[in-house]
């Protein structure tokens, strides 16, 4: 009977035990579980409150901007952000920025617009144009107009800001392709319908542009030098010469017009009257290699040859692979009389696998006279056995006498008289 009971009596305080463990149980399910799924009124209150209050503070930051008030409208868009973070805040605070001056924070500020909202369409395009502001930022400005164009592909005016910003950045056929557009073109204000007339030529597509900068050369100096540079590259100097001096009557010192002018005068073989526009051009445009070189051969061409000499020696280190121009460089040294220079220069020019026989002519003739018949010799044979000629066969006969071999000399003197006998039968 005591073993019952015991029994009986632990199985009863268990059952109570596992009654009392699942009410606390559940209790406490039920006060985690209370508050999500019914909220108390004073935190409902307080939210609310705090959603009124940011809605209050963005139309106190609009109308601050809206009446220019920009300080103020600053600090209230500062104040929305403080209590939550949102794209409208973001950006008021930017165009706030933007509109007080202080343009590398407005930057700043419209790019933590992109982290809430990567396309945002409003802060990439204002981010191309702050960005377009100096040219350490062109290539950031080129991509966030990109961006934008990517958001709002009809944008015009967007695209007439593009492309103006690619020509600063001297990528003319990108730019052409775009103010190539027909509703760009409709935006472009006359600068830059002469703007994009030129990026045209720059990007080899001068029959295009030539009959918009036609339209433009009359009030136009710098157009009326690219219309005669068009022409001059035809060789039409007729035309293009009248061109260049009415631009030279109004700035006489323009080097392009000078530089035009004198090719084209250059090119007309009056040395003395390229002369002048030409010793301006390099004057103010020493790093040109081509005003340089004009400007030498028209000192050549009046006979300055010591001038000339000295010109080509500034020029011609831009010019150094260029075989014609040293074979133009040896003659000048040549016909001045540094033999040694032009020894130097004409085996510069055989260096380059430009070989023929006037070239051997002229080396063995400087060789000659620079005390070296033996070096001479074996370049006039040459061209002796191709094409064989009286003047050759003197000049033969004389360096063989010059070095001694006047058995070759005399024969070299009987084939001459045999030949002239012969013709004169």
């Amino acid at each position: 009977m005591p073993s019952s009971w015991r029994a009986a009596t632990s199985t009863f305080l268990s059952f109570f035990l596992a009654v009392v463990s699942s009410s606390f149980a559940y209790g406490i399910f039920l006060l985690q579980r209370g508050p999500r799924s019914v909220p108390p009124a004073r935190a409902v209150a307080a939210t609310k409150a705090r959603e009124e209050n940011v809605a209050a503070q963005l139309r106190a930051g609009n109308d601050h901007l809206q009446r220019g008030e920009v300080e103020q409208a600053i600090l209230a868009y500062r104040r929305t952000l403080a209590l939550a973070p949102s794209v409208e805040g973001q950006l008021g605070l930017a165009e706030g920025e933007r509109r007080a001056g202080r343009e590398q924070i407005a930057a700043r500020e419209f790019e933590r617009v992109l982290v809430f909202e990567p396309r945002n369409a409003v802060a990439l395009r204002q981010l191309a144009r702050l960005y377009s502001g100096q040219a350490p930022t062109w290539q950031q400005s080129e991509d966030r107009y990109r961006e934008y164009a990517a958001v709002a592909p009809k944008d015009a005016q967007a695209q007439l800001e593009l492309g103006r910003l690619l020509l600063w950045q001297r990528k003319p056929s990108e730019a052409v392709a775009l103010l190539s557009q027909h509703t760009v073109m409709a935006l472009m204000s006359p600068e830059d319908r002469r703007d994009y007339a030129l990026a045209l030529v720059k990007a080899g597509r001068s029959e295009d542009a030539e009959p918009l900068l036609e339209a433009l050369a009359a009030g136009d100096d710098d157009v009326a030098v690219q219309v005669a540079g068009l022409r001059a590259a035809r060789g039409e100097w007729d035309s293009a010469l009248p061109l260049y001096r009415s631009v030279l009557d109004r700035r006489p010192d323009d080097p392009q017009a000078n530089l035009g002018y004198g090719a084209g005068l250059l090119a007309r073989q009056d040395y003395r009257a390229a002369l002048g526009p030409l010793a301006k051009a390099a004057r103010a445009l020493p790093d040109s290699g081509e005003a340089g070189l004009l400007y030498a051969r028209a000192l050549r061409g009046t006979g300055n040859l010591k001038s000339a000499a000295a010109e080509f020696a500034r020029v011609f280190p831009k010019y150094e692979k260029d075989a014609a121009v040293s074979r133009e460089y040896a003659e000048l040294l040549a016909q001045q009389g540094d033999y040694g220079g032009a020894e130097e220069q004409y085996r510069r020019v055989l260096a380059m696998d430009h070989t023929d026989d006037h070239l051997l002519v002229s080396l063995a003739g400087v060789l000659s006279a620079n005390g070296k018949p033996r070096e001479a010799i074996p370049l006039l044979e040459k061209v002796y056995a191709r094409q064989p000629s009286q003047r050759l066969a003197y000049d033969l006969a004389r360096l063989y006498q010059r070095v001694g071999q006047n058995d070759r000399a005399l024969d070299m003197l009987n084939t001459i008289e045999r030949n002239s006998s012969s013709e004169g039968r």
